[in-house]
């Protein structure tokens, strides 16, 4: 499908500005990111963004953050989303971007009560669009990936270039059924949620790790600082580095660190580090 590829600070503010030439007001928005899938951390790999006309994408690696945040904070463009909850906050904790003005239609699907809910699913049923099988080829891909494949392009691009005609359909069913009053306040609790992040680690916020003795507690501590430290000095996910379950498993002494496999990516001079690290820290030493 024919777009635009935004790559330079020139190509983003000639954008904004055609944006604003033709009186833009609303626009249909997706964003891709990387959660410690295929790297440390997470980061903002992709914007998709479609006005009716033109289809664009734009990398967000080659551009300063403040040309994005102008754009996505711009309370006189309407976003058209779906399921803004976790991209507004994704925005948020990693790029300090405070997504406004946004149409999040998940508020009218589940007022609608359909009965599958996330967006390829709605798609066929209200409009009886298919993506078909690239779906799931895309889920788990690395779109910090550079330079980008066509088809992994055309996908990302394909529900931002649908959003406009479901916006229609739900937005007429949902007058239809008296449902507009209601819709309005859903689609506002979304977007005026406050930003509250706990910055403990998921881990020391499960069962599991709530079921441990205390001791086995301190030292799960100590080896998830150990794995961090080395997943962020390698550029790896932390649990490609070491697998959760083997944390909590060295933690209570079920098994040996000389017993872990390491995956092949870390060399015999990291892995030792590690199993030296860890060995201290699961038998007390500093």
């Amino acid at each position: 499908m024919n777009h635009k590829f935004i790559d330079t600070e020139e190509k983003m503010c000639l954008y904004s500005k055609e944006l604003a030439e033709k009186g833009c007001e609303i626009i249909a928005l997706d964003i891709e990111g990387e959660s410690n899938l295929h790297q440390y951390g997470e980061k903002l790999c992709l914007i998709q963004i479609y006005d009716g006309e033109t289809a664009v994408i734009i990398d967000p690696f080659k551009m300063p953050i403040h040309h994005i945040k102008e754009l996505i904070e711009n309370r006189s463009i309407m976003k058209i989303m779906f399921d803004a909850a976790g991209d507004r906050a994704f925005l948020y904790k990693n790029c300090g971007v405070d997504l406004k003005t946004v149409l999040d239609l998940q508020a009218a699907v589940l007022l609608l009560d359909y009965e599958k809910r996330d967006l390829s699913s709605v798609l066929k049923t209200a409009l009886d669009i298919d993506l078909g099988k690239s779906k799931k080829k895309f889920q788990m891909y690395n779109w910090s990936r550079r330079p980008l494949s066509l088809e992994a392009v055309e996908y990302a691009l394909f529900d931002v270039i649908n959003l406009f005609k479901l916006k229609d359909k739900l937005m007429s069913d949902i007058i239809a059924k008296g449902l507009f009053e209601k819709f309005i306040s859903k689609n506002l609790q979304v977007q005026n949620k406050a930003h509250i992040y706990n910055s403990k680690p998921k881990l020391l916020r499960t069962k599991t790790f709530d079921s441990l003795q205390k001791s086995a507690k301190m030292i799960f501590e100590k080896l998830l600082a150990i794995r961090e430290r080395y997943a962020q000095k390698m550029n790896l996910p932390p649990n490609l580095v070491l697998a959760n379950d083997l944390l909590f498993k060295l933690a209570e002494k079920n098994i040996k660190i000389s017993e872990v496999k390491f995956a092949r990516v870390i060399h015999d001079n990291i892995k030792s580090q590690i199993i030296d690290e860890m060995q201290k820290a699961i038998s007390g030493g500093d």
